[in-house]
């Protein structure tokens, strides 16, 4: 058997012991902690940067879509104008070989008259010869 004091030195011991090992694991505790508060602003740090990329990559896809929109629109815009010309464009086209076809109408009524008035005089002139012939040659035959 140990006596009293090597019992009280053992007991020391073995409580310096035990405050070691609770200190060593305190410092490893605090260790730990440490080490998950930075893995956890690591984690809070790498989220806020992929949110900011995320927000970027909205704004920038928003900027895209509107500019697209515009685009859309001036494309939209420019096409109706160019058919607004195309169809004024028409329209004159129209309205000059509308013109036109009424001018040669008018020329052809003219013309058909001025040959009809001429194929009329030329028949009068015929029926004037023939009617002095005849009375030339009942001339010739009477006389």
């Amino acid at each position: 058997m140990e006596s009293a004091p090597e019992q009280l030195n053992a007991a020391h011991r073995e409580i310096r012991h035990l405050q070691e090992m609770v200190a060593a694991l305190r410092t490893e505790l605090e260790v730990l902690r440490l080490e998950k508060d930075n893995d956890v602003q690591r984690a809070i740090a790498d989220t806020h940067i992929e949110n900011q990329q995320l927000k970027d990559t909205i704004n920038a896809l928003r900027e895209e879509l509107e500019t697209l929109r515009l685009d859309a629109r001036a494309q939209v815009q420019r096409a109706q104008a160019d058919a607004r010309d195309e169809i004024g464009q028409l329209k004159a086209t129209l309205t000059a070989l509308r013109n036109e076809l009424e001018n040669l109408h008018h020329r052809n009524r003219q013309s058909e008259q001025q040959v009809m008035a001429e194929s009329h005089e030329r028949i009068h002139q015929l029926q004037t010869t023939i009617n002095t012939l005849r009375s030339q040659l009942e001339q010739h035959h009477a006389g």
